[in-house]
């Protein structure tokens, strides 16, 4: 393979001035799933590549929220990992705890300020200093569908919210599962968040789960947004509670089920299954959000380590220095299904699902359509994130509260959560 010359030079550097000091790093996260174990062994691989070793902890379930619960006790009693999975504001809410270490020696060496998009920096960053490395970007607001199914039951593809609200019952009528869905609470927001978008369009989006604009959040607008999710959680399976989202995936590939609703980690797990992306199974916009841009940030903190070794701290460093690597950035992210973080890569190995999400993904920012998602903890806190989750799956399995009922609910946890 030929390598270019400055991302030889990149690979010595990493080799010779830190194999020197090799140490373990210790990761904490909750990425489980098929796809997402094959993206983080591409991390791992080229951790240990430079002579450290791998300390793998991994906490499955509730989406992040019991690894979340695993890192407080662990940094409450003085035992961090080495660096943890944390998104969004709440890395903010770390580092004012006194948690987080500076990375501004390698940011500045390796010109972060350079290769980072904008709107990312200042979410990596606490009082203008680098606590945190982005790794990709996921957008959330993809629909995934089986175009045999479509095709064997004489249904077009919807190409806005009602349509496929409308497709619903003739796909159950023709003998499939409408919406292959996971009954996980991030499930069930993601679910809705791309409703919201759709309904809200991206302003009023921003306005209501950013902002947390209380007219906005209360509008005719919101409670027309709970009405399309009532009418779809019609055709959400009782089997929904006991299906993970891959499982959700595997329907598709079977024939079995339709749709899925659900982030570009769905790529992941087709690629893993061997599946070409948007050819059987299509990758389109979430009907109705086309513009917009729903996006999730995975990226690593790095916690003020106390009473280790110098080795253990450079490996530290080791750690986040390969994270923006384009090498790195290529291989993990061809693997998880999202786009890399950095702005420039070379675009010849991306799939076709992803080709069509960079391009949303430039055209969102320069239309301002690009948003953060709630759903995944980018928007705002966990604490409102919980408040709203909480609200949703409530409304989806109790068919007796009204789409009325559900806005003021939606209101009330949010101002109690802020």
């Amino acid at each position: 393979m030929k390598i270019k010359r400055k991302h030889l030079l990149i690979s010595l550097y990493l080799l010779f001035t830190m194999s020197a000091t090799a140490s373990q790093v210790e990761v904490l996260h909750w990425w489980t799933s098929g796809g997402e174990l094959d993206a983080l062994s591409e991390l791992q691989e080229k951790v240990e590549e430079t002579g450290n070793t791998w300390l793998d902890v991994a906490i499955a379930g509730g989406g992040g929220n019991s690894a979340l619960t695993v890192l407080r006790s662990r940094a409450v009693s003085g035992n961090p990992p080495t660096a943890a999975l944390i998104k969004g504001p709440n890395i903010q809410e770390w580092a004012k705890l006194g948690f987080l270490t500076s990375l501004d020696d390698i940011a500045k060496r390796e010109k972060w300020d350079e290769i980072l998009p904008e709107f990312i920096k200042p979410i990596m960053q606490y009082q203008g200093h680098y606590v945190a490395v982005p790794v990709n970007i996921h957008r959330i607001n993809w629909l995934w569908l089986n175009q045999a199914i479509f095709n064997q039951a004489k249904i077009t593809i919807p190409t806005d919210l009602n349509e496929l609200i409308a497709a619903l019952p003739q796909l159950e009528a023709a003998g499939y599962l409408p919406i292959a869905h996971t009954s996980e609470p991030w499930a069930d927001a993601i679910l809705f968040e791309s409703i919201s978008l759709s309904v809200l369009g991206a302003e009023q989006y921003k306005q209501a789960f950013v902002d947390l604009n209380p007219q906005v959040l209360s509008s005719p607008a919101m409670i027309n947004a709970f009405a399309k999710l009532r009418a779809m959680s019609l055709y959400i399976d009782k089997n929904a509670k006991n299906r993970t989202w891959e499982q959700s995936t595997k329907l598709l590939i079977n024939d079995q089920a339709a749709i899925q609703i659900m982030g570009d980690w769905v790529a992941g797990k087709l690629l893993q299954e061997k599946q070409s992306l948007n050819t059987k199974i299509r990758c389109i916009q979430f009907p109705g959000s086309e513009g917009a841009f729903s996006y999730n940030v995975d990226s690593f903190a790095f916690f003020k380590l106390k009473s280790v070794s110098s080795e253990v701290k450079q490996a530290q460093k080791t750690l986040a220095s390969i994270i923006l690597t384009p090498e790195l950035q290529r291989d993990f992210n061809a693997r998880k299904g999202s786009l890399p973080i950095i702005n420039t890569m070379d675009k010849s190995d991306f799939n076709a699902c992803t080709l069509q999400a960079y391009a949303d993904y430039q055209q969102a920012k320069l239309d301002n359509t690009l948003v953060p998602t709630f759903a995944q903890a980018m928007a705002t806190t966990t604490y409102v994130q919980s408040a709203i989750t909480r609200v949703i799956s409530s409304f989806i399995y109790d068919k007796s509260i009204s789409n009325e009922t559900a806005v003021v609910q939606l209101t009330n946890a949010i101002k109690a959560a802020q």
